[in-house]
């Protein structure tokens, strides 16, 4: 996929994209921006609110994603100072990185892996007896972490700042794109995203096109459903960063 002029369709939210745009027009290809997600803020029920007011409760507090820290943070207020006297822990670099912009100063981070199969392995979340966490994260994740969390022994309560929508998008650019066959990838980010995605291209012909369309994914649990889908030729990123994704573009590694 080293050809110049080459389309990539990058469907993350548009508040996150800009920096994957930059790195596929480095290499001559051209970056079509199709956000396939918005993220929005999230009410907070009165529940959670509490939990806000009573952070000194949680010995730990696991942020699921960048969104999750930037969404949450603002709500804390005067609270930083509780929140500095628990132990961060974030998924990914993107948390881990907005969690130090936001002066937090005890953030752990797994040191292989990018998930909540990650975040389970580190020593920290091993024996929780007697412990609280706090999961702060989107409307509607997996409850994986916080099943296996309550199984080694934790009280496990959610924060849920923001929520996923399909946004308002004019989708005929990109039935044109399915309709030539005229895109080298699509760069997928969430389950969620590929639902959008079929959501819009109803038509046979612009489905069986899209389904030979080459897609790059960040997760075997992506790759599962795409392959179930349909799709042919999926590629698995090595996590979700950019740097991850576009080495997928280069190689084609890691073939679903």
């Amino acid at each position: 996929m080293q050809h110049s002029g080459k389309k990539i369709l990058v469907t993350r939210p548009k508040h996150q994209a800009e920096n994957m745009c930059v790195l596929i027009e480095q290499q001559g290809w051209e970056a079509i921006r199709f956000p396939l997600i918005e993220i929005q803020a999230s009410s907070i029920s009165a529940q959670e609110q509490m939990r806000l007011h009573n952070l000194d409760q949680y010995q730990l507090v696991f942020f699921i994603s960048a969104n999750a820290v930037n969404f949450a943070l603002p709500l804390f207020n005067g609270k930083m100072e509780q929140l500095q006297k628990t132990v961060c822990i974030a998924v990914g670099k993107a948390s881990y990185t907005a969690l130090k912009a936001y002066g937090i100063k005890q953030v752990l981070v797994p040191e292989q892996g990018f998930n909540s199969e990650a975040i389970l392995a580190m020593a920290e979340v091993q024996d929780l007896h007697g412990q609280s966490c706090l999961i702060i994260r989107g409307a509607g994740g997996r409850g994986f972490l916080a099943d296996s969390l309550r199984e080694r022994g934790a009280r496990v309560h959610y924060l849920q700042v923001y929520q996923r929508a399909m946004p308002m998008v004019d989708s005929h650019l990109l039935n044109a794109y399915i309709r030539q066959n005229a895109l080298a990838a699509i760069l997928i980010y969430s389950g969620d995203a590929l639902k959008n995605l079929l959501q819009m291209l109803t038509k046979e012909k612009l489905n069986k096109n899209l389904l030979n369309t080459p897609i790059v994914v960040i997760s075997p649990r992506v790759r599962d459903l795409a392959r179930n889908i349909g799709f042919k030729n999926i590629i698995i990123a090595a996590e979700a960063s950019d740097a991850a994704m576009m080495n997928a573009l280069l190689n084609g590694e890691e073939r679903g």
